[in-house]
């Protein structure tokens, strides 16, 4: 074949070869420094530099002259404006599941080896669901989880559903240890065998049918990397036997929004209006920008979903009254130094009811016998838990007694479940003055700022309380709404 272009010599291969490796007049040859031009494209953190976050420098001002644009000052307005952000939570009580089983969907598909989260999708996702396994049962202590992983097409039980957080953790450490290997992500994702999978567990809520599923707020949390699904048969059927059996679903998107995830949401989530469908979608369908709006997606789901009016769990109320939960207080079975109870004997090895579960793959492993604490050495030990219907033994609370089903908790759990119902009323900020009535927080004693610093700040940094008007600073503010969820000035007043 023919070419219009003229054919230009640059020399052969032997010539091309002493070419490149002629020296320099500085001594340094022709490929030593291609690779020292290759070497500075790396950036600071050992990748390349157009991997490095993205910085402006000349945002940041730093003028001691004037307060307002020191570098202190920025530093302080953006986290004061993080935490005014976390707590835009809605104070307004609704009612909401404070039993739940929630089923956490992962993705282990093979998208989920995409490295635009360090060090993978994967990684990053697990080491953010321990973290939220965590926190979920700090704020939900009587509730259940159990997790379920896409892979290669099908679904399998990675966890469970159990109350136990340490449970999940060593579950979710065992797929972290051997990511590398045989659980390495591969093929594609299915999100109908998934949501079957999950239905089916959640269906046999608390090992007994009888209890009613009414009682119990049945959740689904899909982490979906991948923008497709490879499913077996007709999903939309799926979709709406959870719509029927009230299984609400939040999705957590890694990639972009997918059709179907949409159309799951909306329909498991009964919202119907127009309006209600695009309020509805970024509440419970939210697709990640970085690491941190990961985790802050992924933390929202631990407070309970309320129940909306169209759900079959409130018509069932309306006509049927709220059901009543029989929960059982057990007894706590403890070594004495002076006295024996006659269920435990402290010289012989005992057997808990909750270890190995039934129906478990644990049955086919070795059960480990703890030999109880001698009396003389730790006279106050705890031993166990006795259920209060079948006498029968467990070593955890919350659980579920796997003999009579009934749930056994202590009163803690049930307190610090409450204030998902009740939720602690928003302090409000107190307006810029020159002069103001507290001078320090109420809560921690920290010194609050006087007037003069705040006009040039442009904010007292006092946030009260209407009940019983004290001053807290942004930091117990915070603590108070997320953690403590009660006022210290209010419990301090006297009755």
């Amino acid at each position: 074949m023919d070419s219009d272009e003229e054919f230009v010599d640059n020399g052969s291969g032997k010539e091309l070869r002493e070419h490149l490796l002629s020296p320099e007049p500085d001594g340094t040859s022709k490929r030593t420094r291609s690779k020292v031009a290759i070497t500075s494209l790396k950036g600071a953190n050992g990748g390349y530099s157009w991997e490095d976050e993205y910085q402006r420098p000349w945002e940041i001002v730093n003028n001691k002259a004037e307060g307002e644009q020191s570098l202190v000052y920025l530093v302080q307005q953006m986290i004061e404006a993080r935490k005014k952000k976390i707590l835009k939570n809605p104070t307004t009580p609704f009612q909401r599941g404070i039993i739940r089983t929630l089923i956490v969907i992962i993705d282990g598909s093979l998208t989920m080896l995409e490295k635009d989260l360090r060090p993978t999708r994967f990684g990053a996702m697990l080491n953010l669901l321990g973290e939220f396994v965590d926190e979920f049962f700090d704020q939900n202590p009587i509730s259940q989880i159990g997790i379920v992983m896409m892979r290669n097409g099908v679904a399998q039980v990675v966890s469970e559903v159990s109350g136990l957080p340490e449970h999940h953790k060593d579950r979710i450490r065992g797929l972290k240890a051997r990511q590398h290997g045989r659980i390495e992500p591969k093929g594609d994702p299915s999100l109908q065998n998934a949501l079957e999978l999950a239905r089916s567990l959640l269906g046999s809520n608390f090992g007994d049918p009888s209890l009613g599923s009414s009682k119990n707020s049945k959740e689904i949390l899909i982490i979906f990397g991948a923008l497709f699904t490879s499913d077996p048969g007709d999903i939309h059927q799926t979709i709406g036997a959870l719509a029927k059996e009230d299984i609400k679903v939040k999705i957590i998107g890694l990639s972009a929004q997918v059709a179907i995830c949409q159309e799951i949401v909306a329909k498991t989530n009964f919202l119907s209006s127009s309006q209600t469908r695009s309020l509805g979608l970024s509440r419970h369908y939210g697709v990640i920008m970085n690491d941190a709006h990961f985790k802050e997606l992924l933390m929202d789901c631990v407070e309970p979903l309320a129940v909306t009016k169209e759900s079959p769990e409130a018509k069932v109320e309306d006509t049927q009254g709220v059901p009543v939960i029989k929960m059982g207080f057990p007894l706590k079975h403890s070594i004495s130094s002076t006295t024996t109870n006659g269920l435990v004997n402290p010289n012989f090895p005992a057997l808990c009811a909750c270890h190995p579960t039934r129906g478990s793959k644990d049955l086919m492993e070795p059960v480990s016998v703890i030999q109880n604490q001698n009396p003389s050495q730790s006279p106050g030990a705890t031993i166990g838990y006795v259920c209060p219907q079948c006498h029968s033994r467990v070593c955890q609370l919350p659980i579920v007694c796997p003999v009579c089903g009934i749930m056994l908790i202590l009163s803690t759990h049930l307190a610090r479940s409450y204030h998902h119902l009740v939720p602690l009323m928003e302090y409000i900020e107190v307006p810029v003055s020159a002069q103001y009535d507290s001078s320090h927080c109420y809560g921690c004693l920290l010194q609050f700022p006087n007037g003069s610093e705040d006009t040039l700040k442009g904010a007292s940094s006092r946030y009260r309380c209407k009940k019983c008007s004290q001053d807290f600073c942004i930091d117990c503010d915070v603590f108070v709404h997320e953690t403590l969820h009660n006022c210290p000035g209010c419990e301090s007043i006297p009755r």
